[in-house]
């Protein structure tokens, strides 16, 4: 699986709209998803509204629920559309010479730098989608694709007698708790980068190169 696989997540089957109508829905939900940024950076997101979000956007709010049932699920997608232009960033500079921690440590990189873009926000988009129970979600859907990668790196190019899921599951809790000691300020990128690297090569047994 590569990652362009993870930047475009699967979704349910649905009817194909006429052309133009697809577009202007398309556009509608991209002209709400940049009002509820501004409107996140301006007033927070303890107290962004989707009133304050359709008065942003110039629409209605039934328009703002038609596409999103509150404003968690506009942070939800916003997160999801952080990510993934921080996977395809990734995807372009992947390196071409090191082993499974090596790439796991420069996608990790990535996904850092892109939340320290706007650390506020990054930390409205985590608090807001973090225990969403939405398992068709956008932010669901990317992280099983990119479960499925990892582990297919793992499978591939991990060492021999390695569990490849539960190795995700290691790399995926120190990645996060990284993350949000990250974005607490506890650590700079550096020594994020560093403690990632040094804990995946002790849980799978494998030298520095």
């Amino acid at each position: 699986m590569s990652m362009l696989t993870i930047m475009q997540p699967r979704t349910r089957p649905r009817a194909v709209a006429a052309g133009g109508r697809a577009q202007q829905k398309a556009a509608t939900r991209a002209g709400l998803l940049a009002a509820a940024r501004r409107v996140i950076a301006r007033d927070g997101f303890d107290r962004a509204t989707t009133r304050a979000v359709a008065a942003e956007a110039g629409v209605a709010v039934g328009t703002v629920f038609a596409h999103f049932p509150d404003v968690g699920a506009l942070a939800e997608a916003l997160l999801d559309e952080h990510i993934g232009d921080a996977l395809a960033r990734a995807e372009r500079t992947r390196p071409r010479k090191g082993d499974v921690v090596t790439r796991l440590v420069h996608v990790a990189r990535a996904l850092y730098d892109s939340y320290d873009v706007d650390p506020p926000l990054s930390k409205a988009y985590l608090a807001a989608s973090l225990f969403r129970a939405d398992p068709t979600g956008p932010a669901a859907a990317r992280l099983a694709a990119f479960e499925r990668w990892v582990v297919d790196e793992l499978t591939a190019h991990g060492p021999r007698g390695l569990d490849p899921r539960l190795a995700f599951t290691t790399f995926f809790a120190l990645y996060f708790a990284l993350l949000v000691a990250g974005l607490r300020g506890q650590l700079d990128r550096r020594r994020q980068l560093a403690t990632l690297e040094a804990g995946l090569r002790q849980a799978f047994r494998l030298e520095t190169p």
